[in-house]
């Protein structure tokens, strides 16, 4: 199982995989996998994480090629076929899978014997059997499914070209008042339905809050809700939510789930775990959101704010967190730039770029050349060290001027200390006992420590003696009086000669094979006859993809944006829109969103407007027994679907109705999880990649390992049993309960009336 030759030590391992099989192990029965129709994500995990893995690992010596002991893994049949001990894998049972034991390296048989696989890799594994060991394309495909290059790319919808369709004309005219209603009721009349009633008032207010703010009105704002007659009464609530600092919180969210924003690196022992100033990566989307900055500039500042005009303030290159903020796969840059190609083109563009990686995309037009151009492009930056500095001049000028002075004093006081040192090496015959141990003990061009120092300093000729105390008390003085501490961002910059890509068979960098160059992808319009030309091309590839030309990035935005509306997207596998993606259920709609979100600004508060303002949003989640029949997966949209709180609002609801949240904007990530319990918002939350916490993964929050176009929603009894036994929930309790409002209240049913105002806005 591994690439490179074995040895004697090899062959002997893989005898022992050959009686270790043999040993008894299950015949192929009910736990053979079933592969008929598999997920997008299924099939994304196995291309971009299994058969990677499987190839670099046990291809080699169990591949085509040669199958040592008898065993070949390159296919799901000859996995299920293993060898005269039966198969390799028992579907769905890791435990009892002679692949997953001897990769765990518990037994006496040991794979790969060159070395362990890292936990990360095991894990992979384990998981993959955990699924029931899915293998994508263990049918027959078609060819032109698996043949980027024979691919009618005119036959993949989401490649068309955005055209802004014409609203259709409905039978219930009063209310189809806007044109999105008008989509909408257009195909539930064809199925003979009927939109459901809209939501009253008071809940209408509770669902728009949560929407936009994640938290629920207060009872003041209810009650002058319910009290404004004003035909444009709702208009104006939608208007001072998006305008509320609240919502580029809630709305910045959703954004680092895209982002795969965590405050640390991940599996990784050879450099810091903790990304210090992470937080301004999320601080800087909170920002954006809250400004409304055009959704093509906000993706462009993304991957290329060091490369854009800045002027004196240079905030703007926190963005570049989106590149820097992924795992670190123990430093190892091919997996890096992976992880940052997975996550431009499932989370900017729905494509599943990283399938590419090792072999011609299996279903969408990407040929492996075109992950290696993107590859190219990544691959020439580099990442600053130290963080560069993004707070304004009158900040950052001090301070840079500070270290300046700082640093270089340091140094002059070292490059001293070091001539004195080889200067005292010489005059060995006139040094005492001591002096001459301390030289002996110091390594060539190695600065003295304290002790050491104060041993040697004597011997040091006198005019270097008082320039040393000088400068030790001028760096004493620099140190007692340092300028306010600007803030610094994780960026990256242009590494210069920029990289020539060639395409690694197979997925292996040491196995090189037909150079392509650095450019956009062929299904978009590029070609190795255009390449990019400005140093890495990465400037050049933030216009192509947020190109109004591009017809892939608004549609996947809009769609998201939609999502959390409803529920449902329009497309629902929101990450992927290629051919193993689901079509959309709307596509007219969808189109005309996007063209007037190109054409008006490419605004997010004008998206959010359109949608909240129409009929089809405020109708209520009520059941209606006739479309259920007709449609029971509400994908016609004929009623609102109800769906619980995400962890972030029912954490912030609590804080809210304890009466302690606090309401400041920004700053360092805090733990939310231990007390004494900070009030702070949970996107505030610190966000520990390796370990992310039990309860997070509770509520579901989105994994930092790899982007997320969409949480799961699951129902479990933890879930529950946090809400009853967990001391924050005691905590919030007693704060409710001390309010200064209720402590006045002499009576138990004025506190429980209060009680239902503040927490549900109604009697």
């Amino acid at each position: 199982m591994q690439v490179s030759r074995f040895g004697i030590g090899g062959l002997l391992g893989v005898t022992a995989l050959t009686l270790f099989f043999a040993a008894g192990t299950p015949a192929m029965s009910k736990d053979t996998p079933q592969q008929e129709k598999l997920k997008p994500e299924t099939i994304e995990f196995f291309e971009s994480k299994v058969r990677p893995l499987l190839f670099q690992k046990c291809f080699g010596c169990h591949g085509e090629k040669q199958q040592m002991g008898s065993l070949r893994l390159d296919s799901l049949a000859h996995i299920m076929k293993g060898n005269s001990g039966g198969p390799a894998v028992v579907a769905g049972k890791p435990d009892n899978s002679p692949l997953i034991q001897v990769v765990r390296y518990d037994g006496k048989v040991k794979m790969p014997p060159a070395g362990k696989l890292s936990n990360e890799e095991i894990a992979t594994l384990t998981q993959w059997v955990e699924i029931g060991a899915p293998w994508p394309g263990s049918k027959p495909i078609d060819i032109k499914a698996t043949d980027p290059t024979k691919i009618d790319k005119s036959s993949l919808w989401s490649l068309r070209p955005v055209k802004k369709p014409t609203v259709p004309k409905v039978k219930n005219k009063a209310w189809a008042t806007t044109p999105i209603d008008a989509f909408i009721l257009s195909k539930l009349e064809q199925k003979g339905l009927t939109p459901s009633p809209s939501l009253d008032r008071r809940n209408l207010l509770r669902r728009v809050n949560y929407d936009l703010i994640g938290l629920p009105p207060t009872p003041e704002e209810t009650t002058a809700f319910l009290n404004d007659k004003a035909p444009n009464a709702y208009e104006k609530v939608v208007d001072r939510l998006l305008a509320s600092p609240q919502y580029g919180e809630r709305w910045g969210r959703y954004w680092l789930d895209v982002a795969r924003y965590a405050d640390t690196r991940g599996y990784n022992f050879v450099s810091d775990p903790v990304y210090h100033h992470a937080y301004n990566y999320r601080d800087w989307v909170v920002q954006a959101v809250n400004e409304d900055m055009p959704y093509n500039l906000f993706v462009k500042y993304q991957l290329a704010a060091d490369l854009m005009p800045l002027g004196d303030d240079h905030h703007n290159l926190a963005a570049l967190g989106f590149l820097t903020l992924g795992r670190r796969f123990l430093n190892d840059i091919v997996l890096i730039t992976d992880d940052r190609i997975d996550t431009i083109g499932r989370g900017l563009m729905g494509l599943s770029l990283a399938c590419a990686r090792c072999h011609n995309h299996k279903f969408d037009p990407i040929p492996q050349k075109d992950y290696y151009a993107l590859y190219g492009v990544l691959a020439s930056t580099r990442e600053p060290d130290p963080p560069v500095i993004i707070s304004p001049k009158e900040l950052r000028d001090p301070y840079e001027a500070y270290l300046k002075k700082l640093v270089g004093d340091e140094r002059e006081r070292d490059n001293l200390t070091l001539e004195q040192v080889a200067l005292q090496r010489t005059k060995k015959e006139t040094l005492s006992k001591a002096i001459q141990n301390t030289l002996q003990f110091l390594r060539e061009g190695a600065i003295p420590n304290d002790t050491e120092f104060s041993v040697l300093f004597p011997a040091f000729a006198e005019p270097a003696k008082n320039r040393i105390n000088a400068l030790k008390k001028e760096i004493a003085e620099l140190k007692k009086a340092p300028p306010k501490t600007p803030e610094f961002a994780h960026t990256v910059e242009e590494q210069l000669p920029a990289f020539d890509p060639y395409v690694f068979i197979r997925g292996n960098q040491n196995n090189r094979g037909e150079k392509t160059t650095r450019r956009f992808l062929t299904a978009l319009g590029g070609s190795d006859t255009d390449p990019y030309k400005k140093g890495s091309g990465r400037l050049e590839l933030a216009e192509d993809i947020t190109s109004a030309s591009n017809p892939l990035t608004g549609r996947v935005f809009v769609n998201r944006v939609w999502m959390h509306h409803f529920g449902n997207a329009l497309v629902r596998t929101p990450g992927d829109f290629g051919l193993r993606g689901e079509l959309p259920t709307h596509p007219e709609l969808l189109d005309y969103l996007t063209a007037r979100f190109t054409e008006e600004g490419w605004s997010l508060k004008k998206l959010h407007k359109w949608i909240l303002l129409s009929n089809t949003y405020k109708q209520s989640s009520e059941n209606n027994p006739k479309a259920f029949l007709i449609d029971p997966e509400n994908r016609l949209v004929w009623k609102q679907n109800r769906y619980r709180l995400d962890f972030e609002s029912l954490r912030d609801s609590l804080l809210n109705a304890s009466g302690q949240m606090e309401t400041k904007i920004g700053g360092a990530s805090v733990d939310v999880l231990s007390a004494p319990y900070t009030k702070r918002r949970s996107v505030y939350s610190f966000i520990e990649r390796q370990n992310l916490p039990g309860l997070f993964r509770t509520f579901d929050l989105a994994t930092p390992d790899s982007s997320t176009p969409q949480r799961f929603r699951t129902t479990v009894p933890q879930q529950a049993l946090y809400m009853m036994n967990s001391p924050f929930m005691v905590e919030m309790a007693r704060g409710m309960a001390t309010r200064p409002e209720f402590s006045i209240m002499t009576s138990p049913e004025a506190k429980v009336k209060a009680a239902y105002q503040l927490l549900f806005q109604r009697p």
